[in-house]
């Protein structure tokens, strides 16, 4: 190689560390640890038990419906009337009522979450949200007879709908903390610092073709320049990915280990209110007001140091909701663009309501058919909540020492889960004594849920962030809860016909069970690096229509006016 190329290399390569770098700030370990603590508002919520008691309440006895329901009795069978000669059991009518709250959460997350992409907006209604859902937790107190059943039916799904949409936009922070690690950015560097010496490379060759300098001596110059260690860009952007995904595993990861603490401190306080209050209708509104205090208290200590990483300004004169909902539909139109995160959104529709429908399906069984009492039942969650603390690190220390995928474990999780509800549905067509029907099966498919849940739910996380657009996390955040909760009500609202044509709860595990074959069987087709690459051409389409618009200039039509010599203006906005 000529002295010439190699002095032009060395003088390029010594301003390596002085090259443009990302404009976007650092984050430091504050605004993360701040994101994780607020996986700590993470509240059960139990109303589907106050809800079922009131419908038992409400209810007359199976056998004989003129005899009003005797709650007091350890085995009662209960049904309440709904209209008719139709009369539905009480976990059905509370499994018809998550339904309903699903369909609810759904519209109320749609009309909102594109607003949080622009300005500050996604800590203001993170705040907002949870003081409405305070509020409407709180508000079970006014229950205090049976025939006021049908507040219970108003306040859950105005419940679930500020807890819902608050996810959204805590979910939403993932990608955004992702994209500003330290480490992220340093592995970004490198590729723009590379890119930034290709292009002096074709400047190099330029000079030396308009100097008629050009020889087969010169031509190694390039590869010194922007090959340097004998890396390329396909090299850096690889490693670059590989790190985007390390961070964003272990940053859900460690998130998702404070919720669990918060959940099981949460579930501690519940279960000392229902044993000293001897289970009774009261101790029920006294926890579920409490999980409401909970949520405020947490969000509030949290917000403060809540990096909001603001977006750009809301158009002036826009309404919220309908800015939301057009936002949303062309959401909703660019996933032609975007085929691999259409793929993955479409699985994790029927993925999540098949793990949402099991895990409804265990706690109705065994509160309706095992009489498991509210303590039992709040163990259970406990338990739960602490096995999957274990699970979640468990299962990540498993993906670094084999360097897994989260796709991988994605599948991994997935195949286990369709494993359990295999057994769940197998099992009671050879056995009357097996099947969940003992308590000691309960526990285990505890434990074995608890195992993976977190795991599963987190992974999805990840993979969402990894494929979304940069800029529109909320939108895509918000299709990915639309998928979430606009197919959650389709579960229960299944397992509750079931239930009423066949009589049992049982066989409404079908359903899960064909959701995670055929859901599993997409969510092995997408292809992370493709949709990766489409979502980074995505943004580079859209910056650049943006531009484009932004260069036009306002179009005068002049139009007969007052005046023969003045012309109306009238501005068109592009």
């Amino acid at each position: 190689m000529s002295d010439a190329c190699t002095r032009e290399g060395q003088l390029t390569l010594s301003s390596y560390s002085t090259l443009p770098t990302s404009p976007r700030s650092p984050n430091h370990d504050s605004p993360r640890s701040q994101y994780c603590g607020y996986g700590w508002v993470s509240a059960v919520l139990l109303v589907p038990l106050l809800v079922q008691d009131l419908a038992a309440m409400n209810g007359v006895e199976a056998a004989n419906l003129t005899e009003r329901c005797d709650t007091t009795k350890e085995d009662y069978e209960c049904v309440m009337h709904i209209f008719g000669n139709h009369y539905l059991d009480p976990g059905a009518i509370s499994l018809y009522v998550s339904s309903f709250s699903a369909v609810i959460s759904f519209v109320v997350s749609l009309s909102v979450a594109a607003i949080a992409d622009h300005g500050a907006y996604r800590k203001r209604l993170l705040a907002a949200f949870a003081i409405l859902g305070c509020m409407t937790s709180v508000s079970f107190f006014i229950i205090q007879s049976p025939s006021l059943f049908w507040m219970a039916l108003v306040l859950s799904p105005l419940g679930w709908a500020c807890y819902n949409a608050s996810s959204v936009f805590t979910n939403a922070f993932l990608p955004i903390y992702v994209r500003v690690h330290p480490k992220v950015l340093e592995a970004q560097d490198r590729v723009e610092a590379h890119l930034t010496l290709q292009e002096m490379d074709e400047k190099n060759k330029d000079f030396f073709r308009a100097n008629h300098r050009m020889s087969s001596n010169f031509y190694p110059c390039g590869t010194a320049l922007t090959n340097p260690t004998g890396t390329n860009y396909a090299v850096l952007v690889k490693e670059q990915r590989k790190i985007e995904e390390q961070v964003s595993n272990d940053l859900s990861a460690w998130c998702a280990g404070a919720g669990i603490v918060g959940t099981v401190i949460v579930q501690g306080v519940c279960i000392g209110i229902s044993v000293g209050m001897k289970e009774s209708l009261l101790s029920l509104q006294i926890a579920i007001a409490f999980t409401g205090v909970w949520w405020l208290a947490w969000t509030m200590a949290v917000l403060p140091w809540l990096n909001a990483r603001p977006g750009p300004p809301l158009p002036e004169g826009q309404n919220w909701i309908a800015y939301s909902w057009s936002k949303n539909f062309k959401t909703i139109k660019a996933m032609r663009q975007l085929s691999q995160i259409t793929r993955f959104i479409l699985a994790w529709f029927l993925l999540s309501d098949g793990i949402n429908t099991v895990t409804a399906l265990l706690y109705v069984i065994t509160y309706q058919e095992l009489k498991f009492t509210h303590t039992e039942s709040l163990m259970m969650t406990i338990a739960l909540s602490s096995v999957s603390f274990f699970g979640t690190y468990l299962f990540l220390m498993i993906r670094r020492f084999w360097k897994l995928s989260t796709k991988f474990m994605a599948m991994l999780t997935l195949g286990l889960y369709t494993a359990l509800t295999a057994y769940f549905v197998i099992m009671p067509y050879f056995s009357t004594v097996y099947g969940l029907r003992q308590d000691w099966e309960v526990w285990v498919s505890v434990v074995y849920l608890g195992l993976i849940i977190s795991t599963f739910f987190g992974v999805a996380k990840v993979m969402m962030a990894e494929l979304c657009p940069e800029g529109e996390e909320n939108e895509w955040f918000s299709l990915f809860q639309l998928a979430d909760k606009g197919s959650s009500w389709i579960g229960p609202f299944a397992t509750g016909a079931i239930q009423a044509v066949t009589g049992e709860f049982r066989p409404g595990f079908w359903f899960p069970f064909a959701l995670f074959v055929v859901g599993g069987a997409i969510l092995f087709t997408v292809d992370m690096n493709k949709g990766k690459d489409e979502a980074v051409r995505y943004t580079a389409d859209q910056e650049a229509k943006r531009r484009l618009l932004a260069s036009i200039p306002p179009i005068t039509i002049t139009t007969a006016g007052e005046s023969p010599f003045l012309a109306r203006s009238v501005l068109l906005d592009l």
